[in-house]
Formats: structure tokens, sequence, C-alpha cells
């Protein structure tokens, strides 16, 4: 019986960890696009957003999973209500003494909608 309940708890604690180690994909450049000549593409600004997390002891994630979702929103934000193109994903590491760091980095121009 002991057999039996440890690898169930030990089943158990692998599904949890595994479960923490699972994302929700990001999509960028949601809704629709704008119709022709409604955006004016002579005024595009560059925009950058970046979001990390850290991983302790290379086995528990922090704020690792989100940092996409994180970062698209920081983008966004700056926009405003522009319409956002050509998006650029960076991905780097820093190792830390006792985990690592993971950052995300978005870089895209934003196009300002033209006024009537």
């Amino acid at each position: 019986m002991n057999v039996r309940r440890f690898l169930c708890v030990a089943g158990l604690l692998v599904l949890l960890g595994l479960a923490g180690c699972s994302g929700a994909p990001v999509r960028l450049g949601e809704g629709a696009r704008p119709a022709a000549g409604e955006v004016d593409y002579s005024r595009g600004r560059t925009l950058s957003a970046s979001a990390s997390g850290f991983q302790l002891l290379l086995f528990i994630p922090i704020n690792v999973n989100d940092r996409q979702e994180r970062a698209w929103q920081l983008l966004r934000g700056q926009a405003g209500g522009d319409y956002i193109t050509d998006v650029k994903i960076q991905e780097s590491w820093t190792w830390a003494f006792i985990g690592t760091v993971y950052k995300t980095t978005l870089e895209a121009t934003a196009y300002p909608r033209k006024t009537p």
C-alpha cells in the first residue's frame, strides 16, 4: 500500500509540475485590418516593450509563462489606437546565481489612423 500511495503522490507532483510549465499562446495582430487609405503609413513610429520572468533553481517558474502576453499588452498600450505591424520577437536569457532570467522583447511599428 505504501508503494502505491507513493506512486500516486509522485504522479500528482509530476502532473502539477508539468501544468506549471504551460502558458497560453499570444495572438499578435488580432482584430480586423484597417481598410485601404485608413492608415497614414508615412508617419510610422517604432515601439518596444519587454517583460521578464525568473526560473528559480531551474525548477520554480516566477512570471515566466506569461511574459509574452505582458510584453504584448505593454506594446498595445504604447500604440494606443494606432495600427501595429511588423512585430519582431526577441527572446534572451541571463544566468543568475540561483536561477535564470528569461526576457521577451517585442519591437513593432505603429501607424496612426488618418484624420478626416
